[in-house]
Parts: C-alpha cells; structure tokens; sequence
C-alpha cells in the first residue's frame, strides 16, 4: 500500500492493494479546532482532517508556566492543551470502527518553542495520523512574517517518523495584493534545507493557490525532486483571495489528484470543476 495513504490520512481507504490512490482533493478539512467545543463538535463531523494551532500559554483560569495549548496568536490562552486535544481524539480513533470515522490531524506550530515543548506529547500518539506543519521559509510577496526555524523544526520533526512533515513558506497575498508567486530561490531553498537536514520521511508542502497558480514549473520541480518522499502539495487559500482558476486547476491535475490535498473556500473548490470523489486518480 502506498506509504503516504497510509500515513496522511485514516479516513482514505482503499479496497486493494492494485487500485489506484484514492482522489486526495476530496479530503475535508475543520480549521482552529482551538477550543473544547469546537473540538467535539469535529468528531461528531464527517470531517476528515482537524487543523489546529499550538502557541505556548496557560490553561483559562490556571496559573504555572506555559505550556503547549491550542490556539492561534495573539491569543496565549485556551481551555485545552495540546495534551488534551491529541489524547482526546487518539479516544475517538480507538473506540470507531468505521476507518472513515477516525480523524486525523494538521498541528500548526506557531513558534519553534512551541513545537520543541510539544514532542513528548507528539511521541506519545505514533499511532496518530499526525502533520506537523510550519511555515518555515520566508516567501512571496515580501512576506515579513518570522518563519519557525527551518533547520531546527525538521531535525525535530524527523524524529517522528510516522508523522507527516508539512513545510511552506510565510506569504503576503490577499487584499490589495494579487499577483506573485513561488521562486525558483524560494523552492530551491525548500529543496536545500530537505537535503541539508536528510529527511526521508513522507512530505508535503502547503502552497496558497493564488499564488500556486502562477508557479506550476517551480511547484513541478519541487515533488519531482522530492518524489522518493512521496511528496504532495496541500492547496489552501484565505477567504477572497484572487486565484486564476483555470491555471490552478491545470495544476492540481497536472501534479495528479493522488499528489494534491485541497483545503480551500467552498466556492473556490467548486470552481475547480475536479473529478468526482469516485473518478480513478492516474498512477
């Protein structure tokens, strides 16, 4: 069975070993999964995958150190702690019976101090489908954001071998910026700090898809290099972010629905005209 199925995403079954991968653009996504509520609430969904964000800070009315939690800066507090959130849904997994109940998740680490805080929580759930994500390289356009450090959040993060590593770059795009796109610098930096830090575990690298779509060579060069990692690119995109469509479409089906997570708006996905969920992805 190919290694990324099994590693990325429970919820995706497939019914030989023969068969081709499933179409990984009808993956469902819940984002800041922060709180208690919203938590439960995601089980109960038929969601797939539950993003969510660690930052250090203290529990809603508890004092002592900070600790890994779940929430997204500025906020430094939460009722639930990364420990809480990974154990509850390992529960859930456990108790389902049906493999396309179990979840899995994208942590989004908001600072290396974060992340470094957080594995021994992140050992304890091998069993987990886990993604550890992080922007880790400043990218377009300009991006002054402070990226989480690059060669510390991979060493980190090769420990963990059954966990999918999912790097990117910081962006500036959306509002009145529409027009950039990925560098062959910015890629070439990415695939550097692969090979620097000899990762070989399975990868994939999350793209804004309006600026995705104006960067299919470089985004083609990029899980071409990387292809030994079964490497794939996750398509997100923020609430009116100005996409072209048709490129971004060529894209994704130039890259192989087997190779794309898609996390966008509804209504930019049902632009995109995909295959149905049952369509054969190639091989």
């Amino acid at each position: 069975m190919i290694r990324l199925l099994v590693l990325a995403v429970v919820a995706i079954t497939v019914r030989s070993e023969e068969e081709p991968m499933k179409n990984l653009t009808t993956i469902s996504w819940a984002h800041a999964v922060n709180n208690k509520t919203y938590l439960q609430a995601a089980l109960s969904s038929t969601i797939n995958m539950l993003e969510a964000d660690i930052v250090l800070g203290t529990v809603v009315g508890k004092d002592g150190p900070p600790l890994p939690i779940m929430a997204h800066p500025p906020a430094t507090t939460s009722d639930l702690t990364l420990a809480e959130f990974l154990e509850t849904v390992a529960q859930h997994n456990l108790k389902e019976t049906n493999p396309g109940s179990k979840k899995g998740v994208k942590l989004d680490f908001k600072s290396i101090e974060a992340f470094e805080q957080s594995q021994d929580l992140i050992g304890r759930h091998q069993t987990l489908p886990i993604w550890l994500n992080a922007d880790i390289l400043p990218g377009p356009v300009d991006a002054t954001t402070k990226p989480v450090d690059p060669a510390k959040f991979l060493k980190l993060g090769s420990k963990h071998v059954c966990a999918v590593l999912s790097v990117g770059w910081t962006t500036n795009y959306g509002g009145n910026i529409t027009e950039g796109e990925y560098t062959s610098e910015q890629i070439g930096t990415m695939l550097r700090m692969i090979n620097e830090n000899h990762i070989n575990q399975t990868v994939t690298f999350p793209v804004r898809a309006g600026l995705a779509a104006n960067s299919q060579p470089v985004i083609l060069d990029l899980l071409r290099e990387t292809s030994s990692l079964n490497s794939s690119m996750t398509v997100w995109s923020s609430e009116g972010d100005h996409v072209e469509v048709d490129r971004l479409r060529a894209l994704i089906l130039t890259v192989g629905l087997e190779r794309t997570y898609l996390d966008v708006p509804q209504d930019l996905a049902g632009k995109l005209h995909l295959p149905p969920p049952d369509a054969k992805a190639k091989n």
